[in-house]
């Protein structure tokens, strides 16, 4: 059920998030997640216990253990009872927790504008396009804009989707909500703190599985070259793991396109998408992980 889940849901996001002005807005990426902070907030703010880490925690782990105990209580007791129809029911929960997850967009779809401008040779165009994704203070040229929106690539295709996959094969729905929540939260609240080192935690097995993706997708011997001193180590941040990965892994691009790295990033995270994907469904078959 899992393999089937993803497969839906990676349907559904593709397709729910092509309106922008509509329901997707309301409910998808951070914006359900501000607003059920502010309304923790206001209910608990005024306590002394909640303005320290137990706060945060309770933040992230409220939603998460809800879904846990509904999924908990299915494989005990409901499959049996419910039928076909406890089976869709919660197929169609897991499809919801995923699409709330995945997203909103592909770094293609995100950048379309970006490489639209590009093509037509308008610096001007290209800046402006991705001012809201990049700081482009002391960017000078249109190549060094190019090897930042590489840099976008890798960590948009890692948080959005890869990690999101995986910690949903390895703990099911809820380890891929507790993944995305922590996500968003850390880049609401960059402090060091509780949600942090869950980050941390949370980002380590999902950039080594990535990594060893991207070299299966691209140049093996530069990115082993590069990562295998930092593979094991628990200090090193994922997502700028994963970035390192991925530059090495490019291989001598820059030999076949002088327009800079940015587009064969996309293609390198593209291929290594099928074979994290193809992992999952191994998984998946395998029956391995907790869904």
């Amino acid at each position: 059920m899992a393999l089937l889940a993803l497969i839906i849901a990676l349907f559904v996001e593709h397709y729910f998030h092509r309106d922008k002005k509509g329901l997707n807005q309301t409910v998808s990426h951070r914006k359900w997640f501000t607003q059920y902070q502010k309304a923790m907030t206001g209910w608990f703010g005024e306590q002394s216990w909640f303005k320290k880490w137990f706060g945060h925690a309770l933040i992230l782990l409220a939603p998460v253990l809800v879904i846990y105990w509904v999924f908990a209580w299915y494989h005990h007791d409901f499959w049996y009872y419910g039928g076909l129809f406890g089976s869709l029911f919660m197929l169609a929960l897991a499809v919801s927790v995923l699409v709330l997850c995945l997203g909103p967009e592909s770094p293609r779809k995100t950048l379309n504008v970006y490489y639209k401008a590009r093509t037509e040779h308008d610096d001007a165009a290209a800046f402006e396009s991705v001012g809201d994704l990049i700081d482009i203070e002391g960017i000078n040229s249109v190549e060094e804009l190019d090897q930042h929106v590489s840099k976008l690539i890798f960590q948009k295709s890692q948080t959005r989707y890869f990690a999101v996959a995986i910690w949903f094969m390895i703990l099911g729905p809820a380890g891929a909500l507790l993944y995305r929540l922590t996500n968003w939260f850390v880049e609401d609240h960059p402090e060091e703190g509780f949600a942090y080192k869950l980050n941390l935690i949370l980002e380590w097995i999902p950039a080594r599985i990535t990594a060893l993706a991207f070299l299966l997708a691209g140049d093996m011997g530069a990115g082993v070259k590069k990562i295998k001193s930092d593979f094991l180590d628990f200090d090193v941040d994922g997502v700028k793991f994963v970035e390192d990965a991925g530059f090495a892994s490019l291989g001598f691009y820059e030999s076949d396109d002088k327009r800079g790295p940015s587009r064969w990033a996309l293609k390198l995270c593209e291929r290594a998408g099928v074979i994290i994907f193809a992992l999952v469904a191994v998984m998946s078959l395998l029956g391995l992980g907790l869904y």
